[in-house]
């Protein structure tokens, strides 16, 4: 995911072929603790980072967009707050034998916002939208173990011969064309959030602006302007609208750390998207269990364009330039809050698989920069004729640091003259989709605990392969782990390709993240548990203890 946030680590392990009768409880609802005494303004007011690009489900790429989406939509499977799979507008669903057969039955009081109820037709056409080329998902190859997905994908056949079918108003047939042991995972992930047929096909592009969106999750949209702020309210008709507390939630696009951190102070904000890293010891200091920092299962790092000069065909640059980089100093001197230095695109933490590293990670840290300074020279460059590029990123101080800093590496270590440019998410992202850097700033959370999240994105003809690597020999590794069932084997494999791609330098990891929250005493809710970070507003509530100045 084209995410942006950025140790004992509790994960969700690889799901089983088991069929899933019902479950006793609810998929989300806050867990209000008996004798908590409530707020009775129940208003939730979050940082999101940025502007969302998008309320579609279909066309989310980024944890912005998916932290509000998965308040206003909900997908037939979910998460609860520790990222457990759980119910979500299916009640129960079955597998077959072969785990190529998966049958979704929804709940009888799942409704939209509007109040109609949620069909199977939906659902089909939720999915079949996934891959329909006309709506241009970043995400269209997500399901493309559902039969047929490719073939969509290219043209070849229409969306509607997706395998997906509706058997009656309240049940769902997805049949794959080869076993995928996480499909739940996927089936849970916002790309497979569920939209109303009949809304999208009535306004289009417009469906998701305030006033025509209708949707089927805790929340309905009420307010959006650029700039501004998005607001959501209850939605009456969710199916577990009796549970949630939270009535309205303010999500605030706010990508000037400090200016969010005064936000948090001034009771602006009871809930902050980060804060700033330099602040980190202090504010620990000061506000004690508000600062939250948690294992998050994702990579920060960025991509060399390997198909511009002057990374092109020149692998002992990438290379020079990735050694150059001393990764303790990013994460103690700069992150500082616990993220652990990476050389694998792959997070630490993910479930079934070892973390690869190249050899010289065992070096003195002056062998690794005699290396890099002769890989530097054996590349065509010195001193006297220094490599030259610019490095892309969205404007957040956080990353200007990191950028700084590493840039400074390059020009001591190697003599490289770096320029650095901050562009807003919106164009920052559309320009490194479309190629338009020469190294650019990346992170990716993992869509689901597997190692395929991350090493799927390097596929040479993967649409958010922002690095543009091409290896016919890797790309074959990543189908034979997708058809391998067994979880020893299949993660060898995947480790294997990952080895060879890191080998290649298409891209350079730095650190594993972890989640970086201030959160006011009186939110309750907020547990930490979920190793992607899911935050959903439905788990919320205020409690009475907030003073009148801090509203």
């Amino acid at each position: 995911m084209a995410h942006h946030k950025f140790f004992a680590y509790t994960y969700l392990t690889s799901v089983a072929f088991l069929p899933f009768a019902s479950f006793s409880h609810s998929a989300f609802a806050a867990d209000v603790p008996p004798g908590t005494k409530l707020a009775a303004d129940q208003v939730l007011n979050v940082g999101v980072g940025s502007e969302a690009p998008s309320l579609d489900p279909q066309k989310m790429q980024d944890n912005v967009s998916s932290r509000i989406g998965e308040d206003l939509f909900e997908g037939l499977v979910s998460t609860n707050d520790a990222g457990e799979l759980v119910p979500g507008v299916a009640e129960k669903w079955d597998v077959s034998g072969d785990g190529l057969t998966y049958t979704f039955h929804l709940r009888n009081n799942a409704k939209f916002s509007d109040g109609s109820p949620i069909t199977a037709e939906d659902v089909v056409f939720s999915f079949q939208r996934i891959v329909d080329p006309k709506t241009g998902s970043t995400y269209s190859d997500f399901i493309n173990m559902v039969k047929n997905s490719n073939e969509i994908n290219e043209g070849k056949l229409k969306p509607e011969s997706l395998g997906i079918k509706a058997l009656d108003k309240k049940t769902i047939q997805i049949n794959l064309s080869r076993t995928t042991p996480f499909f739940l995972k996927l089936v849970a992930f916002h790309t497979c959030l569920i939209v109303k047929k009949e809304n999208v096909e009535k306004y289009g592009d417009k469906f998701t602006h305030p006033g025509n969106l209708v949707t089927s999750g805790a929340y309905s949209l009420k307010y959006w302007k650029v700039g501004d702020k998005i607001t959501a309210v209850r939605n009456s008709h969710y199916w577990d609208n009796s549970k949630t507390v939270i009535n309205t939630v303010n999500y605030f696009p706010i990508s000037d750390l400090n200016t969010e951190y005064q936000m948090y102070q001034t009771g602006q904000l009871d809930f902050t998207y980060e804060f700033p890293a330099d602040k980190y010891q202090m504010l620990k200091k000061t506000l004690g269990k508000e600062v939250q920092t948690n294992p998050y299962l994702s990579i920060y790092y960025f991509d060399f364009n390997n198909k511009k000069p002057p990374f092109k065909d020149n692998l002992k640059l990438r290379q020079a330039l990735s050694m150059a980089i001393d990764r303790k100093v990013i994460t103690e001197k700069i992150t500082g809050r616990g993220e652990v230095p990476s050389y694998d695109v792959v997070a630490w933490g993910t479930s079934d698989y070892k973390q690869n590293a190249p050899d010289w990670v065992k070096w003195p840290r002056e062998k690794q920069v005699a290396e890099a300074k002769r890989l530097y020279k054996e590349a065509g460059y010195s001193q006297e004729n220094p490599v030259k590029f610019n490095i892309l990123y969205n404007t957040n101080l956080q990353h200007k640091k990191i950028y700084t800093a590493i840039a400074s590496m390059w020009t001591k270590t190697l003599g490289a003259q770096v320029t650095l440019e901050n562009k807003e998410w919106k164009v920052f992202i559309q320009d490194r989709l479309d190629g338009n850097f020469q190294v650019a700033r990346d992170g990716w959370i993992a869509d689901y605990n597997d190692a395929s999240s991350f090493t799927d994105m390097f596929q040479t003809k993967y649409k958010q392969n922002n690095s543009k690597y091409a290896n016919k020999k890797y790309d074959a590794l990543i189908v034979e782990a997708a058809n391998e069932m067994n979880l020893r084997k299949r993660a060898e494999i995947l480790q294997k390709a990952s080895a060879i791609m890191m080998n290649d330098y298409p891209a350079v990891p730095l650190f594993t993240y972890v989640t970086t929250h201030l959160v006011k005493p009186y939110v309750g809710g907020y547990t930490g548990l979920n190793s992607q970070d899911k935050q959903k507003s439905q788990y919320f509530y205020i409690t009475n203890r907030q003073t009148t100045a801090e509203r």
